[in-house]
């Protein structure tokens, strides 16, 4: 039930363990250990996967991952970008740094083994979703928050929708929770409600264009939210003519 009622479609299939994946009806160069690359940065190209590598996986890219990722770009253009973004962001790599940040964001601690081992698999064929939504479900949150129905919803609103609970939305919520409702699906309904993904969707302008959407590109990234998850978003904006124009022009100043 719970499966049905949180799945989201990806939007790319994904080789497990390799974070040089190749564009669509391309095969990706094996994953081989090298030093992080130190050499200049001299062209749109090289600053765009450099940014990609510091932003989505926080570290430098190797050289033979720099190298196989500045061909791709060179013969596919803005087709070859939404490739690597999609490559960083759903790789083993790139999960793992994700389910490292909804433990810290969420429960306020480093994730243990069993969680990333588990919920590393799990992004390899799921959305963010699932796993946000069972830690705001969990017994662990739910204590955080002060062990009482009540105190879990007003938890949930702060940290779903950034502002306290209204009265009637406190009242209803609580009474759901007491009424016998799945934690589950009472977190999935806070944190896919339009007023989340609003939210959600501004922080990511923010975070990748370092501006504000407007009403209309708002309403088309909760849409795509919808559509492809959250790091589908993420990968789409990573690879926009928007983005990419800071590095030309940091290229050519």
């Amino acid at each position: 039930l719970l499966a049905a009622v949180l799945a989201v479609p990806m939007a790319i299939t994904l080789t497990a363990g390799a974070v040089e994946a190749a564009a669509p009806g391309e095969e990706p160069s094996p994953s081989t250990a090298s030093a992080a690359y130190s050499g200049p940065v001299n062209s749109a190209n090289a600053r765009f996967i450099l940014d990609g590598y510091r932003t989505l996986l926080g570290r430098e890219p190797d050289t033979a991952g720099l190298d196989f990722h500045l061909d791709r770009l060179a013969a596919g253009g803005s087709r070859s970008r939404h490739a690597f973004t999609y490559s960083l962001l759903f790789s083993v790599e790139g999960s793992r740094g994700e389910v490292t940040r909804a433990y810290e964001d969420l429960l306020g601690r480093g994730v243990d083994d069993a969680g990333r081992i588990y919920w590393t698999a799990h992004l390899q064929g799921h959305g963010v979703l699932d796993l946000r939504v069972l830690l705001l479900a969990s017994n662990e949150y739910r204590n955080r928050a002060g062990g009482t129905d009540q105190a879990w919803i007003e938890a949930l609103y702060l940290d779903v929708l950034g502002r306290t609970a209204d009265p009637s939305g406190l009242a209803y919520w609580t009474g759901r929770a007491q009424a016998g409702v799945a934690r589950p699906l009472i977190a999935a309904a806070i944190y896919q409600s339009d007023e989340a993904l609003a939210r959600r969707a501004i922080t990511y302008y923010q975070e990748v264009l370092v501006r504000v959407p407007s009403t209309t590109e708002r309403q088309g990234a909760v849409a795509t939210i919808r559509r492809i998850g959250e790091r589908g978003l993420r990968a789409e904006l990573l690879a926009s003519d928007e983005a990419y124009e800071t590095h030309l022009r940091a290229a050519t100043s």
